[in-house]
């Protein structure tokens, strides 16, 4: 069967080629449960070609039908048959008319009607949102929460349900925002579900990527529990598991599942390869190092394909230099956009990410504002920018897909990539109904690791290398005998109670006994600067820095800052000082000098950017949190009737000098230069939330002056006034 499809994948290449051959082939492998899906790549690649077909029109059409891929047969075909009009009716989703199943989406549809729990292992291209979305329309289910792992997916996802549900939910996706409607769909990252009291009676809860539950593995075998991520997720499990009826996981490439709790053993899991599009691949096997031969290749390939293309690198300063390599090589589509000139009076002219953008290069990675991500994603999804470069951000932060895909780098960062990974990455070739075939060149050979990965949900397989903070984070109930005494054994003797290692359970254990050390070390000059509610005290920022070094050494070490007090100091400084979070940037890069070369400047804007996501918006915000509480119970301890409160310091961090309501607006895609600009105009209350930030800008844009045409477009785009 295997050397058939071979064949017949080589005829399409020849001049001399049997149409009806080569369907032939496609109809045995379609009528063979074992190579199923090998048929239906036939049928995908017929219709990639499709002119070469018109013959046997007929046959191409049947076959579609029998593959399952009821959407081509909708948008591909017009002399449809009586019998062909009635399958697509039978598959029509709840979303559109216009929108049908094809053959695999409406079996999960099926079974989660069923209110069956469903594990969903399937290729990216597979079209897992349309059931999502068909579910929600289905009117069965009256509270959902959809979990992603980035706040890029949340808001990407916010947009679509918005458009589709704003009308019949509530929508919420910000801290700021309270229940207030019977019909709530909850679109939320692990944090926020973590943060969040208001979770009760779930009809249904959606985990994508649900293989980020597992810790990965070192070398010799440990778990590496460095990633925060992988507790805060259980923990987010562990929660939604209690409060909801129903649940429905997805991720790609997934052989096995074990580990849920015994509570919840009755799910189905599938694991399917059934793909819309197809994909070509052809590795290179170049060293990694050997940027030469790299740059070689990209160039010759570049000049043979079409279409929109992303390029993957192992980091930012890699994908700048493959940047300034098509560039010098003649890859220029001049891009004429006010946001240019933007971008030269907020950042500056030498920054890589503009020149490549002037250039139609399209540059994505972590820490660079929302705003930015955003416009250049849709930049590149509209055709202006013909070539995007993004780092790991392709498969945790953006939902794009494109004709073809260059893995340049088989790292993410130090570290490399294993072939789940890899395959991840080469997922996004191709597109259902835009490219039916994709591109993916690999510059190396294909990572060694094995083809099978299993799943280990570490909530229901509690051994004894969890951390504590693991076990802090979920509830009592999935808890194991073994576990709890765990728990209690190795917490009994800590300053800290139960509750507050479950309040902190993102910090390890050892984390929060390091922190408890700090304060009892400090002199009592050190302390007392503690001691405040609102503006903080002379000398805070000096013990803060000290604090921050010795409880958030994992995410310092990202931005190589290990041991640099007199730096973490003096930034957090200049940030309380500065009177707005842009003018904060404006000075860290006003301090760069004018002769520096425009790689380093990058480099040095790239940092502040990274420090200012990572640093101000998620590591100080958590340290304050916890100095808070530790101060606190050493004030119980002293019998002083005084308390600390930190929150009006972490909101400066956490919300770039804003209100929370307009800092939510920032993740919608509102740059912070026109939300400072905006919020001198519009005064909220306290206890506001992003949906009246969002109220007030959609009933008097009107009435501002004084917005650039692309200022009215970012709060446009952020109100749902721009489509996708």
């Amino acid at each position: 069967m295997l050397e058939s499809y071979e064949s017949a994948l080589q005829s399409l290449k020849q001049q001399s080629f049997s149409a009806f051959s080569y369907l032939k082939t496609a109809d045995k492998l379609l009528s063979n449960p074992k190579y199923r899906s090998s048929g239906r790549e036939l049928v995908i690649r017929a219709l990639d070609s499709r002119s070469r077909f018109s013959a046997v029109h007929a046959l191409l059409r049947h076959l579609v039908r029998k593959s399952g891929l009821y959407p081509y047969l909708k948008t591909q075909f017009q002399d449809l048959s009586l019998a062909e009009e009635c399958v697509l009716e039978a598959y029509q989703t709840p979303i559109s008319t216009d929108i049908v199943f094809h053959s695999m989406q409406y079996k999960i549809y099926e079974l989660l009607l069923e209110t069956r729990n469903v594990i969903l292992s399937a290729p990216t291209s597979m079209g897992k949102s349309a059931i999502v979305d068909s579910l929600i329309a289905s009117g069965k289910f009256k509270k959902l929460v959809i979990v992603l792992p980035t706040v890029a997916l949340v808001d990407e996802t916010r947009r679509r349900l918005e458009e589709r549900f704003g009308q019949t939910f509530q929508i919420i996706h910000h801290g700021t925002q309270r229940s207030e409607q019977e019909k709530i769909l909850y679109v939320l990252t692990q944090e926020r579900v973590n943060d969040r009291d208001d979770l009760e009676s779930i009809d249904l809860f959606v985990l994508d990527e649900f293989y980020k539950l597992a810790f990965k593995r070192k070398k010799d075998g440990e778990i590496d529990d460095e990633d925060e991520r992988v507790p805060a997720l259980n923990s987010a499990l562990s929660k939604l598991l209690r409060c909801s009826k129903q649940f429905f996981m997805t991720g790609p490439f997934i052989n096995g599942v074990s580990g849920l709790p015994a509570t919840n053993l009755n799910y189905t899991f599938i694991p399917t390869d059934y793909n819309t599009v197809a994909v070509d691949v052809e590795f290179f096997n170049i060293k990694p190092d050997s940027i030469d031969q790299k740059n070689k290749a990209l160039a010759t390939k570049i000049k043979q394909i079409h279409g929109p293309t992303i390029i993957y690198c192992k980091s930012p300063g890699r994908a700048v230099q493959v940047a300034k390599f098509l560039l010098k090589s003649g890859y220029v589509k001049p891009v004429v956009d006010d946001y240019l000139a933007w971008l030269d009076q907020h950042y500056h002219p030498k920054w890589e990410y503009t020149r490549a953008f002037r250039n139609g290069i399209g540059l994505h990675y972590g820490g660079l504002p929302r705003a930015m991500q955003q416009y250049t994603i849709d930049k590149f999804n509209r055709g202006e920018l013909p070539f995007l470069i993004c780092t790991s951000t392709i498969i945790e932060g953006v939902n794009t897909v494109a004709k073809n895909v260059f893995i340049y780098d088989n790292r993410a960062g130090n570290f490399s990539i294993d072939r789940f990974t890899h395959g991840n990455i080469k997922g996004r070739a191709g597109r259902m109904g835009e490219h039916f075939v994709g591109k993916v060149f690999c510059m190396e050979d294909l990572p060694k690791q094995s083809d099978c990965f299993e799943v280990e949900i570490p909530l229901g397989k509690q051994t004894e290398e969890l951390p504590l903070n693991f076990l802090a984070g979920i509830q009592p109930e999935h808890l194991t005998d073994f576990s709890q005494s765990r728990f209690e054994a190795g917490t009994s003797a800590s300053k800290a109670g139960k509750d507050f290692l479950r309040k902190h359970a993102s910090f390890k254990f050892e984390t929060i006994e390091a922190a408890f050390s700090f304060i009892e070390i400090c002199d009592e000059s050190e302390f007392q600067s503690c001691l405040f509610s609102g503006i903080p005290k002379t000398g805070f920022a000096n013990l803060l820095s000290r604090f921050v070094d010795r409880v958030c050494s994992g995410s310092l070490k990202k931005l190589g800052l290990i041991n640099n007090i007199s730096v973490i100091n003096a930034r957090i400084s200049a940030y309380l000082m500065a009177p707005s979070h842009e003018n904060y940037l404006t000075q860290q890069i006003s301090r760069i000098p004018s002769s520096t070369d425009s790689e380093e400047l990058s480099e040095q804007i790239n940092h502040a950017l990274n420090f200012a996501s990572r640093i101000f918006g998620y590591a100080i915000p958590k340290a304050l949190a916890l100095l808070e509480d530790i101060v606190n119970l050493e004030l119980e301890e002293r019998g002083t009737d005084f308390r600390a409160s930190y929150g009006h310091l972490r909101s400066i961090f956490e919300n770039y000098h804003l209100h929370p309501a307009w800092a939510g607006l920032e993740e919608m895609g509102i740059p912070v230069q026109l939300l400072h600009k905006l919020g001198t105009r519009f005064p909220f209350a306290e206890e506001a939330s992003v949906d009246d930030a969002s109220r007030a800008l959609r009933e008097n844009l009107h009435r501002l002056q004084g917005l650039t045409p692309l200022e009215r477009h970012f709060i446009d785009r952020a109100l749902g006034r721009v489509k996708r």
